[in-house]
């Protein structure tokens, strides 16, 4: 299994010129012939607060990235606004082969003006099973549990985090490690440019690859 983290530059409220960046990265993925390109947290809208804008493009957005999954033979992950009756979910999907949605998460970390998730679910892949969690529920008490009761092969963590000195430090590393470990899970993180970054742990918590800025991390398990 081989995968691509990507960690494209996201400008909020801007979706042509994320769809742009968005395929242009997917192109450059495309390279190291990929079997699962994993993008961050709503990287096609990105998020202001409290715009929910992004959320009325929805269905485009499926469309669109199944399109290109389907056309390229890859699996596809990332990150988006999801309306639902009178509120949006902060979402994440899992696009196979035949540019098929298998799993959905909806984020539990998040503000009351959001709707929240309850539930982690997992898909079978050839690779084994996946399951996506997003951000902030990577240090959710409640996904702690599910993400034991489930036991995946691998998780992935589409993220847009954005500390306010700008990078990321040797704690929130730590924090990361820490987390991956606790899971017992081998965890695939892709956090959205600036400050950019993507890193993978294995089942212990070890740092096994990163990336800096908005750089490709190409990674075979």
């Amino acid at each position: 299994m081989k995968v691509v983290l990507i960690s494209m530059h996201v400008e909020d409220g801007n979706f042509e010129t994320n769809w742009k960046e968005f395929k242009q990265r997917f192109k450059e993925a495309l390279e190291y012939n990929p079997d699962i390109l994993v993008f961050p947290e709503y990287c096609l809208t990105g998020f202001r607060e409290w715009d929910f804008g992004g959320a009325k493009l929805y269905d485009e957005i499926v469309e669109r990235v199944s399109t290109l999954a389907k056309n390229n033979a890859v699996y596809v992950i990332f990150g988006l606004l999801e309306p639902y009756k009178n509120c949006v979910y902060n979402s994440a999907l899992l696009i196979n082969r035949e540019g098929e949605v298998i799993l959905k998460h909806r984020k539990f970390q998040e503000p009351m003006k959001f709707c929240t998730g309850n539930t982690v679910k997992t898909a079978k892949t050839e690779f084994g099973k996946v399951a996506i969690i997003i951000c902030g529920d990577l240090y959710n008490k409640r996904i702690a549990k599910w993400i034991r009761k489930k036991k995946p092969d691998f998780l992935f963590v589409p993220m847009e985090y954005s500390p306010e000195s700008g990078k990321i430090s040797e704690e929130d590393l730590k924090a990361m490690s820490e987390r991956a470990k606790l899971l017992g899970v081998k965890t695939f993180i892709v956090n959205s440019y600036p400050p950019g970054g993507t890193w993978v742990f294995d089942e212990s918590g070890n740092l096994l690859s990163q990336s800096k800025g908005d750089k490709l991390l190409i990674f075979e398990v």
